[in-house]
């Protein structure tokens, strides 16, 4: 609980505060005294000023943030102070400042993705196991020892490129056209993914029936240092049984290892024509609230993909992109009715991910951080007033009639729509506890 609650504040703040200074670099950019800069609501915690007079706070409710520029709209600005106020710069600052945030939140994901990918990725190949009998995979035809080559047209390298394609088609009712590959033969699968549209936070793969093929217990690389170093295993032994008990794949390995925390086991193995049996114990290591045991060995057959700095950068932004337009794509079915509201997650959600994903390790961590910061810029982006996005929209209708708009219909929009999104916030903490509870 503990892990999830210091996560989800990690998280929220850095992608705020990001979000926030996006919009204050605008505005000193162009002039604008910003009087408040603020990483949530509620009782300050934390303040300071700067020599610009700016209050920088970090307030107790960490669930939002603002900067509060000099604006005569909430109260009267002097005439000498006139030219740091807010709402009489031009419409194209004042556009390009709303849009700095979201704008900010875009780059920070990148640069997450980057830092991501200088660590290198781990790519298994898409061969998939019989599929559960009477499941969407198994109507569709899937067959054990098929390699998914592509989704809806799209290629796929590894399996986490599977469900991220198959995303995109979520509340879709048309079936998915998957292909495969049998032999030097591809067959193209109609898979229907209405299960998982239903259900759309569970993972599709047991949702749909889907298997990934077992892994032979091939030991693939060891760490230094590892148990498994320490014990003798080389990179290609083949492990064979574990305290007398068989191995038959690489999954039934992990799970005795995991089960076992320093507790010697008895590890028979094939290496090249002979067979020996070594002593492995278990490294205990907290996950998620439990101890379990680790030897640090990979599964063989993994494919390790390098980055260099300047290799990172396109590949970050090909990371960008696909998660955007997965987000664009999924609150475009939201709007025409193809997914349903149900799917809205709110701030327990987002705190159980973030709990989750801190748990796994930090680069699991790092992504979750990347997916929340694209989510924010997009969602904010939205045209709808209270929003960056209907101030943008605002914007552009000044520039084009060449004149501002009332006061007393910026007012009322923006009534309108902080009722929407305090509606759309109530509804996605309605779902969330549904899920808590059900």
């Amino acid at each position: 609980m503990l892990t999830t609650l210091l996560a989800f504040i990690a998280a929220i703040i850095v992608v705020v505060a990001v979000h926030e200074y996006g919009h204050y670099l605008a505005m000193r950019l162009f002039g604008v005294r910003v009087l408040t800069f603020s990483v949530g609501f509620g009782p300050r915690l934390l303040s300071w000023r700067d020599r610009h007079g700016t209050d920088f706070v970090i307030s107790g409710i960490p669930l939002g943030g603002y900067v509060k520029p000099l604006d005569r709209h909430d109260s009267d600005v002097p005439d000498e102070d006139r030219a740091g106020e807010f709402s009489g710069k031009p419409a194209w600052q004042r556009i390009i400042t709303y849009a700095a945030g979201p704008l900010a939140n875009l780059v920070l994901a990148w640069f997450i993705f980057w830092v991501i990918l200088l660590g290198g990725e781990t790519a298994l190949r898409p061969i998939a196991g019989a599929p559960e009998p009477g499941s969407a995979a198994d109507l569709a035809g899937f067959r054990h020892g098929d390699i998914v080559l592509a989704v809806a047209g799209r290629e796929v390298d590894d399996w986490n490129d599977v469900p991220a394609e198959l995303m995109r088609h979520l509340g879709e009712q048309a079936p998915v056209p998957v292909t495969v590959g049998r032999g030097q033969e591809t067959a193209t699968l109609a898979l229907d993914i209405g299960a998982w549209s239903a259900d759309p936070e569970q993972h599709p793969f047991p949702v749909l029936g889907l298997k990934a093929a077992a892994q032979p217990p091939l030991v693939g690389a060891i760490s230094d240092d590892s148990p498994a170093r320490q014990a003798g295993l080389q990179e290609g032994d083949l492990v064979l049984a574990v305290n007398g008990e068989e191995i038959a794949s690489f999954g039934d390995w992990v799970v005795l290892v995991r089960d076992n925390p320093g507790r010697p086991l008895e590890t028979r193995v094939r290496r090249d024509a002979r067979e020996l049996t070594l002593t492995v114990v278990p490294e205990p290591v907290e996950q998620a609230g439990e101890t379990i045991g680790r030897v640090g060995v990979a599964v063989a057959g993994l494919k390790k993909i390098h980055y260099g700095p300047l290799s990172a950068v396109p590949a970050a932004a090909e990371r960008l992109w696909d998660q955007t337009s997965l987000i664009v794509g999924a609150m475009g079915k939201l709007v025409t009715g193809k997914l349903s509201l149900e799917t809205l997650s709110g701030p327990i959600s987002i705190a159980d991910a973030a709990g989750k994903t801190a748990a796994v390790g930090v680069v699991a961590f790092l992504g979750f951080m990347a997916f929340l910061s694209v989510s924010l810029g997009v969602i904010n982006l939205m045209p709808v007033p209270m929003l960056d996005g209907g101030w943008i929209v605002f914007g552009l209708v000044e520039m084009l009639r060449g004149r501002p708009l009332s006061d007393r219909f910026l007012a009322n929009a923006q009534v309108m729509g902080m009722m929407f999104v305090f509606s759309l916030m109530m509804l996605a903490i309605y779902n969330d506890l549904m899920r808590q509870f059900a």
